[in-house]
């Protein structure tokens, strides 16, 4: 929503937010006084931006939905989902200068008793592109999310996610 778009104003960094969703246009300006763009990623033309960075954290797949009826969270196949996340990336990355660096943050899960190993297949694109991977950041969620909740979940919900997430960072070279 709006928060790596004020951190980037705090740091004197130029930022371009995209979002699918009216409700996250709305509150990053409401709570964090910044004005994203309402656009669909895969409608965008990078080519006609200026840029040297990428932040993000895409979806989940479906384990999240979000409040626009066409996002990639909404595909019905694990497959449709990483075939538009991979036209998403691909388009960004192909339009960077050389030296940008790529920063996408990724978890995995196990949902009715399959595997979705999303950091994997992220870094299988990246690297399909040339990307040469920068740095890999763990970040903890045992704060955030509490191994007894994310139990509790398991069982209501029918999948687990892992405790820890992974800030992927690659550069274009």
């Amino acid at each position: 929503m709006g928060e790596r778009h004020s951190k980037a104003l705090e740091y004197k960094k130029e930022y371009i937010g995209f979002d699918i969703s009216k409700e996250a246009i709305t509150k990053a300006e409401d709570e964090y006084l910044v004005d994203n763009i309402l656009a669909d990623s895969r409608e965008v033309d990078f080519s006609m931006l200026e840029y040297d960075s990428l932040v993000t954290c895409p979806p989940y797949w479906n384990l999240e939905k979000y409040a626009n009826d066409n996002g990639i969270d909404r595909h019905k196949s694990f497959e449709d989902f990483l075939m538009d996340l991979d036209f998403i990336f691909k388009n960004v990355y192909d339009n960077a200068p050389i030296n940008s660096i790529f920063c996408v943050m990724v978890g995995n899960w196990r949902k009715s008793g399959i595997y979705y190993d999303l950091e994997n297949k992220v870094s299988n694109m990246f690297y399909s592109y040339g990307a040469k991977i920068f740095d890999k950041v763990i970040v903890s969620r045992k704060k955030v999310s509490k191994i007894n909740i994310m139990l509790q979940q398991c069982k209501r919900l029918g999948y687990s996610v892992n405790v820890n997430e992974h800030l992927l960072i690659f550069k274009k070279v």
